[in-house]
């Protein structure tokens, strides 16, 4: 009976993280955010990792991306953007920490980003031309792919940067209070 009862603490907590994804990708619908909504419902699901386990948070990303394909079909290039790296980059990315070096673990991070952006990239210009996915960026001309590549690596750096500072705030402070509290 106790193990079914950390089950249904489980089912709940995951649950309960999904369906708070899926609303703050809500906020996607809103023009200008189809970029940086994706990033922030990642977070949450990778709340799951820090408080119950990988597993349970890929199976969690699963749902959710199910759930963003069906409740949420209009919101195109926010759900691939999710689906295609920000859903579960950073389930993956405490997977590898077990690259020893630093500068390979980085360039493993950046080639992870950098074959998601494509994939995505190729994925939304088939529903989105590509003129749309590029507009106000006309003034860079044959060069505007690039640049927005530029553009998104830079901004992976700064994800980087803030998902690492924000698994040393839940490792520190977060997980020892919310773990003392649930048991």
């Amino acid at each position: 009976m106790g193990n079914f009862k950390r089950i249904s603490h489980k089912v709940a907590y995951c649950g309960i993280i999904c369906a708070l994804a899926v609303m703050i990708m809500l906020i996607s619908l809103i023009p200008g955010f189809a970029y940086a909504v994706p990033a922030v419902s990642g977070i949450f699901i990778w709340s799951i990792c820090f408080f119950i386990s990988y597993k349970w948070a890929l199976l969690s990303f699963a749902a959710s991306s199910l759930l963003l394909l069906i409740l949420l079909p209009h919101s195109v290039e926010a759900n691939i953007v999710y689906i295609a790296f920000f859903g579960y980059y950073p389930i993956i990315r405490d997977k590898l920490v077990v690259i020893k070096s630093i500068v390979l673990r980085f360039f493993a991070k950046l080639l992870v980003f950098n074959a998601a952006c494509v994939a995505a990239f190729q994925v939304i210009t088939i529903f989105i031309e590509v003129e749309k996915v590029l507009e106000g960026m006309e003034r860079f001309g044959d060069l505007a792919v690039f640049v927005f590549w530029g553009t998104a690596n830079i901004a992976f750096f700064c994800y980087e940067f803030c998902l690492s500072q924000l698994q040393y705030a839940i490792e520190k402070w977060l997980k020892p209070k919310f773990l003392k509290r649930i048991k």
